[in-house]
C-alpha cells in the first residue's frame, strides 16, 4: 500500500491477530543482524505472542526528517488498533469517486463503532504537515530576496546614472587621449565593483552560518560547499548597449564636452 521497498522475505499475512510483523533495517540491527535474509523466521519475544518476523523492508521516514529512523515493526491486527489504511482507487476528474468511498467508509465505520468519532487524512497531506514551517519560511524568504534585489538594483541604477552624469567631461577628455569604451566602463565601474565585492564577503559567512544553523535542525543533512558556476561565454558588460554605463562611453568626446557643466 505504501510503496515500501522489501529487501527479504515476504508481506505480513492477513490476520486479526498479530503473529507475524515486518521490520525495518534499523531493528535488524538493534537485533545483531547485517544480513536481512538470516533474520527472517526469528522469534521477537519482547511483544506479546512473540510473533515471527516474516519480513524485512528498507528504512523509512515515518515522522519529519528531524527525527531520526528508529527501529520498528510492522503488523497486522485489529486488537488495540486507532488507524486503518485505506488504498484508494486512482481520483477521477471531479474527485466523485473519492467522495463517494470515504462517505461509504464512514457509514461502515458508524455501524461498527456508533460513539466513536470518523476522522480521515491523506498520507501525502500528513506528510507536508511535517515541513509547514519551512514551507511558508521559503515563500517569506523568497519575496524577501526579491524585493531586497529589486530595490538595491534601482538605487545601484541612479547612483551609477549620477556618477556618470558628474564625470561626463572626464569621459570627454579621456576619449580624446585615447581612452577605449572598454576601459572607460572599466574605470567608471572599478568602485562599484569594489561595493559589491565587500557586500558578497560580509554577506557570504552570514549566509554559510545561517544554513548551518537551519541544517542542524535535521537527524539527515548535507554538508555546503562553496560550488564555482561556469557561464557560456557572452559579451561583456561594457560592449553591451543596454549597460547603464554604456550611452555616455561610447558618446562622441565633442558630445561629451559640450554635455558637461564647468
Amino acid at each position: 500500500m505504501y510503496g515500501l521497498r522489501l529487501l527479504a522475505g515476504a508481506n505480513i499475512p492477513q490476520s486479526d491477530t498479530i503473529n507475524a510483523i515486518v521490520i525495518n533495517e534499523a531493528y535488524l540491527h538493534v537485533l545483531g543482524y547485517q544480513d536481512p535474509q538470516k533474520v527472517i523466521g526469528v522469534q521477537v519475544k519482547e511483544f506479546q505472542g512473540s510473533p515471527r518476523i516474516v519480513g524485512v523492508v528498507a528504512d523509512f521516514f515515518p515522522h519529519s526528517l528531524r527525527d531520526p529512523i528508529k527501529p520498528l515493526a510492522i503488523a497486522s491486527g485489529t486488537r488495540g488498533a486507532t488507524t486503518i489504511g485505506v488504498s484508494l482507487q486512482p481520483r477521477n476528474g471531479d474527485g466523485s469517486n473519492w467522495t463517494a468511498t470515504l462517505r461509504e467508509i464512514g457509514k461502515a465505520f458508524h455501524d461498527v463503532y456508533p460513539n466513536d468519532d470518523y476522522d480521515y487524512q491523506f498520507v501525502d497531506e500528513s506528510i507536508a504537515k511535517f515541513y509547514t514551517a519551512e514551507t511558508n519560511i521559503s515563500r517569506l524568504l523568497l519575496w524577501a530576496t526579491g524585493l531586497t534585489i529589486f530595490i538595491s538594483c534601482l538605487g545601484l541604477l541612479g547612483l551609477v546614472i549620477y556618477i556618470t552624469n558628474q564625470r561626463t567631461k572626464e569621459i570627454g577628455i579621456r576619449k580624446v587621449i585615447g581612452a577605449t569604451v572598454t576601459q572607460l566602463i572599466l574605470l567608471l565601474s572599478r568602485d562599484f565593483l569594489k561595493l559589491i565585492g565587500l557586500a558578497i564577503l560580509i554577506a557570504m559567512p552570514i549566509a554559510w552560518w545561517g544554513s548551518q544553523k537551519w541544517l542542524d535542525n535535521f537527524a539527515y543533512r548535507t554538508s555546503l560547499v562553496l560550488v564555482g558556476l561556469r557561464s557560456r561565454r557572452r559579451m561583456p558588460p561594457g560592449h553591451r548597449p543596454d549597460h547603464p554605463l554604456y550611452p555616455d562611453a561610447a558618446r562622441s568626446p565633442g558630445q561629451s564636452g559640450r554635455g558637461s557643466q564647468v
